[in-house]
């Protein structure tokens, strides 16, 4: 079991990292969506704690960036890394290299990938609550504290499909 995860492995990460580096980076595929989806988000749910939230899109190739505005002040910029695309392929790269049957792996996925945008959605308010308020937090904050809490939540929900999962592969 071991020898087959670690070959799917593989062969999932060269096929991921082809096609993105060389077809869906240069064009933003799915990078635009997901960064301005999740800024459209994050204004939507800082919209309901502060007045006036505006999202500015990244509309062109060149723009990378998408920023969230309150009373006009820039208070964070949606970057494309920032988007979580890494944590949907790693989540669902995971699934289907961990035995399973198809119907709990298609569930696990429906289930998990919203999850983790809405996880992803609420980890960027709340570095923009942090900027806005504890702006010597938000390093930290960003790149260490709510990714490891986000990574930490995603394990979970692997170790729930592995622990079940061991019953019901096929």
């Amino acid at each position: 079991m071991i020898k087959f995860f670690i070959l799917r492995a593989f062969a999932i990460f060269i096929t991921w990292q082809v096609l993105y580096n060389f077809i869906l980076l240069p064009a933003r595929i799915p990078d635009r969506f997901l960064t301005n989806i999740t800024a459209f988000s994050t204004s939507k749910l800082l919209s309901v704690f502060y007045y006036n939230v505006e999202h500015v899109y990244a509309l062109t190739n060149s723009t990378r960036l998408a920023l969230i505005k309150i009373n006009g002040a820039k208070i964070i910029g949606v970057a494309d890394p920032c988007n979580a695309l890494d944590i949907y392929v790693l989540y669902v790269s995971f699934l289907f290299c961990f035995p399973g049957n198809w119907k709990r792996r298609l569930l696990f996925i429906a289930l998990g990938v919203p999850y983790i945008f809405a996880l992803n959605t609420v980890r960027c308010v709340m570095i923009a609550w942090l900027n806005m308020n504890y702006r010597g937090w938000v390093e930290i904050s960003h790149h260490y504290i709510f990714t490891t809490a986000l990574y930490l939540l995603v394990f979970h929900v692997w170790a729930l499909y592995t622990k079940k999962g061991m019953n019901h592969a096929a």
